[in-house]
């Protein structure tokens, strides 16, 4: 049988980063992960959503239905830390934020301290930071290992602005909750 999150509870989780979202969000790493070490020459990304996850990248449909339950096993029991992603979106979005706010603290600074050569400094130290910190949010705020609710429905093939994707929707009565 299979069932769908309401539109309602769909938009009010992604714009929560809930649950939903985020237990998505960490299945589309590990998938992401798992189906890399198969296929090394695609160039491969993904987003998630309260209702499931696209995979971005020229791949075999059959393919991706066992990384996506592999996946799913492995951030349950031995492989938890596969929902965290070297290159995850989470980590331009902190160096960019980041790196801004830096450099426009320094632009507020009095003179002699709100130099150019201090607002380059100042934004090198926040990418430098970026990193370990986009890693930590991660962990901690937008991704989680799936609970035991969360089962993979189907792996839908379409194509997003001409570029090849599958859209892997994902059921998950317990994180579909709007305040879990």
């Amino acid at each position: 049988m299979m069932t769908s999150i309401n539109p309602l509870i769909q938009v009010a989780q992604q714009l929560t980063l809930g649950p939903a979202v985020r237990q998505n969000h960490a299945l589309e790493h590990a998938t992401i992960v798992l189906l890399s070490r198969k296929f090394p020459e695609v160039r491969l990304s993904g987003i998630s959503f309260a209702a499931g996850f696209f995979v971005f990248g020229d791949l075999p449909t059959e393919a991706i239905l066992p990384a996506a339950q592999e996946a799913l096993q492995l951030l349950r029991t031995t492989q938890p830390e596969l929902a965290v992603h070297e290159r995850c979106g989470t980590n331009l979005a902190v160096a960019g934020m980041l790196t801004g706010l830096s450099a426009m603290m320094v632009s507020k600074m009095r003179r002699p301290y709100s130099t150019a050569n201090n607002a380059i400094l100042a934004s090198t130290a926040a990418l430098v930071l970026a990193r370990p910190l986009g890693l930590v949010i991660q962990r901690h705020v937008t991704t989680q290992t799936p609970n035991g609710s969360m089962r993979i429905l189907e792996i839908k093939p379409t194509t997003v602005l001409g570029a090849p994707a599958h859209f892997v929707s994902t059921d998950n009565p317990e994180a579909a909750r709007l305040f879990s």
